[in-house]
């Protein structure tokens, strides 16, 4: 649906969109980032525009034809493969997920799975499961045991687990193996010719793929082309271990996937996430749903090590921006373009808590356990081996930090949490009589953003 009236002014989206190469040209003048790609659709019509380098070292400039890792940006394919199953009958988003895995928790359904609303305590669970084209079965065995922070539906939190198992609900229901649906229903429907499948160990041959750069002390450093991070192995192929592409050809998937009917329901609000970003609504099926200058629109962040980009959509105009960027604080940058001052969405605040005793506490996922104490006028978070990170309270619900905010959620009747979310994860308060959990992982707070969060 495109409305040529929009006001792109107060359109971020609109506004990227209308200089792809001005666009590229502002990004890769920033210290923190290396090369850029971005991709622009506007009613129809692909624009890219390139700037910056594929490697510090080599200094080879981004062209057209360099590709990307775009970890967890692949989530949005994936979820839009469960959805041709849907359009197909093979399923329904109201389909409890055991009845075709079985032993999946009670009460998850397929939507919940696409809308990182399953509750399944598997938010970052990294780990290689080999490289056969059983590697997603293999990962969704291990998920399928995961423990439990919520019940299904009742909130947002980011699971990379949750969309490795929507991979595997998809093997089972389209009858073949993830990389082979995901070509014949999505690839080559959408005319992807420059995407494809690499694992961290095999991107030390892929020279075609822009090198990988973190900021250290505000130097960029590049970083080695194999990647021997289980996060990009194959059984994370669906959440978004392997996938790399160009910015044109995930324009081309925008493109295909806004003018599919059907796909509607992907960018509609499904999962509220209440408190810590107020113009983050939620999640949609694959897609996160914003508000921004009194209008609404969808993103889709991802990251490898060393890589990060963004899709962003804004359906009512028809406009759509890909991003890509060969550094880790690339998504950064670009977030802070598309949250340009506009309107904060409105909605019903309390003030600020006077007993701050009641957020008190040790908070747990299978990644991290923290302790919440209070100091002065406010908390502090304490994990071991990170130093201390002071919380300021915004609002009843809502605590700032240098890290992110962080939001308390699921009060009881003395108003005290029994949830929060922190970096768009659930961690579950510690109850007396809890027994303290196993991390199953070995995941810390330094690696929960690497892939989507």
């Amino acid at each position: 649906m495109h409305n040529p009236s929009s006001n792109p002014s107060h359109n971020p989206i609109q506004a990227l969109a209308a200089d792809p190469q001005g666009t590229a040209e502002r990004l890769a003048g920033l210290p923190t980032v290396a090369g850029v790609q971005v991709a622009c659709l506007n009613a129809g019509k692909l624009t890219v525009g390139t700037a910056g380098v594929a490697d510090v070292a080599s200094r080879e400039p981004v062209t057209g034809a360099t590709r990307f890792r775009i970890g967890s940006i692949t989530k949005l394919l994936t979820a839009d493969l469960v959805v041709c199953g849907v359009q197909a009958g093979r399923l329904r988003l109201d389909d409890p997920v055991g009845r075709f895995l079985p032993g999946v928790r009670e009460g998850v359904l397929v939507g919940h799975l696409l809308s990182h609303s399953s509750g399944l305590d598997a938010g970052d669970l990294f780990v290689d499961t080999g490289d056969g084209d059983d590697a997603i079965a293999r990962y969704a065995e291990m998920v399928r045991s995961a423990g439990s922070l919520f019940s299904p539906g009742a909130t947002f939190s980011y699971c990379n687990g949750g969309f490795a198992l929507a991979g595997r609900l998809a093997e089972v229901v389209l009858g073949q193996p993830w990389r082979a649906a995901m070509r014949t229903l999505v690839f080559d429907e959408a005319g992807l010719a420059e995407t494809d499948f690499v694992t961290g160990t095999a991107a030390e041959h892929d020279l075609g793929t822009a090198r990988g750069h973190t900021v250290r002390d505000g130097d960029l450093i590049a970083l080695p082309r194999r990647i021997d991070n289980p996060m990009c192995t194959r059984g994370l192929d669906p959440a978004g271990g392997t996938l790399v592409s160009t910015a044109a050809d995930l324009g081309r998937f925008l493109r295909w996937h806004l003018d599919s009917p059907g796909t509607e329901v992907m960018r509609t609000l499904h999962a509220p996430a209440p408190g810590g970003v107020p113009t983050m609504l939620g999640a949609g099926l694959g897609w996160m749903v914003w508000a921004n200058a009194a209008q609404t629109s969808v993103r889709i962040g991802g990251a490898n090590p060393g890589q990060s980009g963004i899709l962003a959509a804004d359906p009512i105009s028809g406009t759509a921006v890909v991003v890509l960027t060969n550094s880790d604080q690339g998504i950064n940058a670009v977030n802070a373009l598309l949250d340009a001052p506009g309107p904060i969405p409105s909605g019903v605040t309390e003030a600020a808590p006077v007993d701050l005793s009641h957020y008190a506490g040790r908070y747990t996922s299978h990644a991290l356990t923290i302790e919440i104490t209070t100091a002065g006028g406010g908390l502090l978070v304490r994990a071991p081996g990170h130093p201390d990170i002071a919380l300021a309270p915004r609002d009843r619900q809502t605590f700032d930090s240098p890290a992110g905010p962080i939001a308390f959620l699921d009060f009881d009747d003395q108003g005290v949490p029994t949830l929060l979310r922190w970096r768009m994860r659930v961690m579950r308060r510690i109850m007396p009589g809890d027994s303290t959990r196993q991390l199953a992982s070995g995941v810390d707070a330094s690696s929960v953003a690497e892939m989507g969060g």
